[in-house]
């Protein structure tokens, strides 16, 4: 991971604040399937396979069922949902309601003007345009909150093995695919070349 590709504390903040303040059903649903990214370090991969049955489930088990199918290398996994997360699912829910969608089981969780769910290019392109939108880096992207969460488990989590929590909530395989998250974050270093000169 180079160290821009997650979002400070600050870059968070700014963001969901702007899309927060948009009128209307579309920024609330980009809203809700970010905060969703953010809560849950799923890739857009996965977030575009996501049903209403998907949701539905996880709101009752507390626990979203990221399919094999959807998932990289075919590699599925449960993934927690705190109550940030849930908050998203249900707000996302009630998005495809307002603009008029049944919702049915088998229904895409996040719907664009189309009548389809939202591809992983179309994620994408709502991701620029927010970022774009407050100013942000041109490296923040959709799997940026896979990295910011990772890094805030990492800075926050009181276990005896914070990286050991971010490998199982990101569902990888491999412990050294974690050991990214150990390197200084940017915010860090800006510090320690202020302190150095």
């Amino acid at each position: 991971m180079e160290m821009n590709k997650y979002l400070t504390e600050d870059e968070e903040r700014k963001l969901f604040a702007a899309v927060g303040s948009v009128k209307g059903v579309y920024a609330e649903r980009d809203w809700a399937w970010m905060w969703l990214l953010r809560h849950t370090g799923m890739r857009i991969g996965a977030l575009a396979g996501l049903t209403i049955g998907d949701a539905r489930k996880a709101l009752m088990r507390g626990r979203l069922e990221l399919k094999a199918e959807h998932a990289k290398r075919g590699n599925g996994y449960d993934v927690p949902v705190n109550k940030k997360a849930k908050s998203a699912l249900r707000l996302l829910i009630k998005c495809s309601q307002t603009m008029g969608y049944t919702t049915q089981p088998d229904q895409s969780l996040v719907m664009g003007r189309n009548h389809q769910g939202l591809t992983i290019r179309s994620f994408q392109d709502r991701m620029r345009h927010w970022a774009d939108l407050c100013g942000l880096d041109s490296n923040i992207t959709c799997h940026s909150f896979r990295h910011t969460l990772a890094i805030r488990i990492m800075d926050r989590s009181t276990a005896n093995d914070p990286r050991a929590m971010a490998q199982a909530a990101l569902g990888h395989r491999c412990a050294d695919s974690t050991l990214i998250y150990t390197q200084p974050r940017k915010e860090d270093l800006a510090v320690a070349m202020e302190e150095a000169s």
